[in-house]
């Protein structure tokens, strides 16, 4: 006789954590999509200063590469903002558990979530003039090149579709914000108190135990921004140059390896959009 599987737990009062994938995949994609192909461009710009060497170009795109970097905090602030909510939860958890007076935590926990909704709508805006800056540095560094009829058509191919794969990123990257926004959005809808239906203890334990898992991948020890932004800048974190995570346990593979051929849904739809406007349009 085959034995009853047990039902899964139905949260009825408490709220589930958003899902990991949003907080992990922003770092992802500034790591697989915005580092490489900024190397990409400084390559093809290091090929032209070789052949056209120019003072004002070099110090256009070293400019460039600060603000880029600079623009990458807002996604860093995303993670802390959602360590800081699940940290508020679990206060608020921890007050319910124990009976105690809930509405300082609480006020704590809605402050947190409205504020990471806040920053994931400053990254997104971030996000899109991150692309627009390097399409006008784009532009910049080709007038500049170009001058006295020099061939450039080589930094123009490869700068474009550079963009255009940056480009690609920056619509992922904004989508996946979006989801994550609206993920919050359900949290948000947590209640104080439910005095005729108080959560078991069961839910209690469940509940916290997803809320700590969400805490320890968005936790500030998890992801190495740093050492990103100062790849960006085109310096090396020479300490901890192997690895961009801290814990091993949360490396992922890398979109371009060649253990993972799949490429998300929404960087082949975008991508797949973006190929059908004209290159040229993103770099005039």
């Amino acid at each position: 006789m085959v034995e009853p599987q047990p039902q899964p737990l139905v949260c009825v009062f408490l709220k589930l954590p958003p899902s990991h994938r949003p907080v992990s995949r922003i770092y992802e994609i500034a790591w697989d999509v915005f580092l490489p192909q900024l190397n990409r461009l400084n390559e093809a710009f290091e090929a032209a200063q070789a052949v056209h060497p120019s003072s004002e170009a070099k110090k256009v795109w070293s400019e460039a590469r600060k603000n880029a970097s600079k623009k990458m905090s807002k996604l860093q602030d995303i993670t802390f903002a959602s360590f800081n909510t699940a940290f508020d939860f679990l206060e608020f958890l921890n007050a319910l558990y124990n009976a105690k007076d809930t509405s300082e935590p609480y006020r704590s926990f809605r402050n947190s979530v409205n504020q990471a909704i806040s920053r994931i709508g400053i990254a997104q805006e971030v996000m899109l003039e991150f692309r627009e800056d390097i399409r006008i540095v784009i532009g910049q560094f080709t007038a500049i090149m170009s001058n006295d009829d020099r061939d450039i058509s080589p930094l123009t191919t490869e700068s474009s579709q550079s963009l255009l794969e940056l480009a690609t990123g920056v619509e992922e990257c904004n989508a996946v914000l979006e989801e994550y926004c609206e993920e919050l959005k359900e949290v948000q809808q947590q209640g104080s108190e439910d005095k005729a239906n108080p959560p078991s203890e069961e839910e209690l334990r469940v509940v916290r135990e997803k809320w700590l898992a969400f805490k320890e991948i968005s936790g500030p020890n998890a992801y190495r921004w740093q050492a990103l932004k100062l790849e960006m800048q085109g310096l090396k974190d020479r300490d901890k140059k192997a690895t961009r995570f801290n814990n091993p346990a949360n490396s992922t593979t890398p979109v371009g390896s060649s253990n993972n051929h799949r490429m998300p849904f929404w960087r082949k739809f975008f991508r797949r959009i973006l190929s059908c406007l004209s290159v040229e349009k993103f770099v005039r």
